[in-house]
């Protein structure tokens, strides 16, 4: 598997919703701190209760999310794990695992952050996707 290119990456964090509202030249500036990582199968990314400080991508392979030793998702290419960490250092309850050889895209929360201090243009349209998930689930 080769290193992903900056237009590679931009098409991987489409998909995150939290990102859906980005022009493309914004989420190149995100891409520009997205990172590759490999896991071999079995290998644990996430552990449960412990603080996450990244948020991931799946570009390639599977990642199994389990809570106590149950199955909830395998999240597969596009999907997310983690996006809380991006805002929130509390853990969480669950445990992600690779299934298979496996490629994910991480953006470190204190990346993140120093990305943010000097684009408010992208700090505005997060916060603005923030509040319409919340303004959705106090609907409900």
């Amino acid at each position: 598997m080769s290193e992903l290119n900056i237009v590679e990456k931009v098409i991987a964090l489409e998909a995150v919703d939290l990102l859906k509202n980005l022009n493309p030249d914004q989420l190149s500036r995100i891409a520009t701190i997205a990172k590759e990582t490999k896991y071999p199968p079995e290998k644990v990314v996430i552990e449960a209760d412990q603080t996450l400080d990244a948020l991931y991508v799946v570009l390639d392979g599977a990642v199994q999310i389990n809570r106590n030793g149950e199955l909830l998702h395998v999240a597969r290419q596009n999907e997310v794990l983690g996006s809380w960490a991006l805002f929130d250092p509390e853990p969480m309850h669950v445990e992600a695992k690779t299934l298979e050889d496996t490629k994910l895209l991480r953006i470190a929360r204190e990346d993140f952050y120093d990305l943010l201090s000097d684009n408010m243009e992208i700090t505005a349209s997060i916060f603005s996707t923030l509040v319409k998930r919340f303004r959705q689930l106090v609907e409900q």
